[in-house]
């Protein structure tokens, strides 16, 4: 990012910035059809992140490698790109691996229970350059639903078929031929202060559980400065996907800083939420949990809605491919 300049005025405080990141993205929509009876877990996001891998593996790999690093197609190789984490630029201190250039949201009903001729629906968001990887997606999922889905806890399994991708509820997807039609991706910017401060609250929701480490423990709080924390380092992160850095300037960092310690908790009803995934590739079940609910921060609000929005989008904390960190966020006025 450009250079802060700082102007004070009787009302409040002035920023102009120039300059910015931007990023490829797009959301489509998976509609898919059951074909066989299949019971889904209490969260189906790892277990649709699970056949993802699996089935764009089995569909692309070509020497059978244990691991990517060992093989020598991985420098041209879809699924490492996508699914093998790499050193971000040097420098990056807060996010020292790239993360994966999607995000699964899973069904909202959270129906655990679907017969044939039922149909689900998930969200895949795709990063940077994973956009051009879409068909790629559409393959491995479609090959996933022949298999029969990835086991669940319970070890059951269903057959299901793709019948539409869409985005923004037009259909670019013909299921009968299996062609895609031209996507229409979005120029994503990565967040700026916005140039005033002024007083208000915001209601977040977490919408799926955020995970996320304090001194190497899972933290069960979220202080404002915290969830910044969370939204910096996803924005570094994301922004190593385009090969470059997000970077706050000493000015802008000392502004942001002052104002996020003036912003409060006012109301928090967030609780700890326990669930568990099955890991295929290790063969276990894994107790994972996070943070969900609903928390109101109080403050000079305004300086960080862009910050918000950008969250809201691409979720921040662990295991975003699987879905979580998944935020909402009400602006409010007091």
């Amino acid at each position: 990012m450009a250079a802060w300049g700082i102007l004070h005025t009787p009302s409040c405080l002035i920023l102009h910035c120039s300059g910015g990141i931007l990023m490829k993205y797009a959301s489509v929509k998976f509609v898919c059809q059951m074909q066989t009876a299949g019971n889904f877990p209490a969260y189906a996001g790892s277990m649709l992140r699970g056949m993802l891998g699996s089935s764009l593996r089995r569909a692309v790999c070509m020497t059978q490698k244990a691991e990517c690093s060992q093989c020598m197609l991985s420098a041209t190789c879809v699924f490492p790109r996508l699914f093998v984490a790499a050193a971000t630029p040097a420098g990056d201190g807060m996010a020292p691996m790239t993360p994966p250039p999607f995000c699964i949201e899973p069904p909202r009903d959270k129906k655990c229970r679907y017969l044939p001729g039922e149909r689900f629906a998930f969200t895949l968001k795709l990063f940077s350059f994973a956009v051009e990887y879409l068909p790629y997606f559409v393959h491995a999922f479609s090959l996933a639903g022949q298999r029969g889905r990835v086991r669940d806890v319970e070890g059951r399994q269903g057959q299901f078929h793709v019948v539409d991708v869409l985005q923004n509820d037009i259909s670019v997807y013909d299921a009968q031929a299996e062609r895609l039609h031209a996507l229409s991706p979005e120029s994503l910017d990565f967040p700026a202060l916005r140039p005033t401060a002024e007083n208000g609250f915001f209601d977040l929701f977490l919408l799926t559980p955020l995970r996320f480490k304090q001194k190497n423990h899972l933290a069960a709080a979220l202080p404002f400065s915290q969830l910044l924390h969370l939204i910096l380092r996803r924005s570094k992160g994301l922004s190593a996907l385009e090969k470059t850095i997000f970077h706050l300037p000493g000015e802008e960092f000392s502004f942001m800083k002052r104002a996020a310690e003036c912003i409060h908790i006012a109301e928090n009803f967030l609780t700890w939420q326990d669930w568990t995934r099955y890991s295929g590739r290790q063969n276990t079940v894994m107790k994972l949990g996070g943070l969900v609910g609903r928390i109101r921060y109080a403050g000079p609000v305004s300086v960080f809605s862009e910050y918000l929005d950008f969250a809201c989008r691409v979720h921040i904390g662990k295991q975003t491919s699987f879905g979580l960190g998944h935020l909402a966020v009400q602006h409010g006025m007091p």
